[in-house]
């Protein structure tokens, strides 16, 4: 199983989470964001895990960065909060 930190993220993905970060009045350092191959399906990509405080929430990383969506529908929601 390989092990993503925030640095190993695509460029963009990082990019748009910085973005969507700021415009709710936190920076990724307010996050630990990591990564995982999902070890049971493969095919369908890696997990991002994103952590604050006492909770966490992984979203199933694509090419569309539709994770960083689910993040801000989560901060939308004060999931992190």
């Amino acid at each position: 199983m390989r092990h993503l930190t925030y640095t190993d993220l695509p460029i963009g993905d990082r990019a748009a989470f910085e973005l969507v970060c700021a415009r709710h009045g936190f920076a990724p350092a307010h996050f630990d964001v990591t990564g995982d191959e999902d070890p049971l399906d493969a095919t369908h990509g890696s997990l991002v895990t994103v952590r604050r405080g006492g909770w966490a929430q992984s979203y199933r990383m694509d090419d569309g960065g539709q994770w960083v969506r689910q993040f801000e529908t989560d901060l939308n929601c004060r999931f992190f909060r």
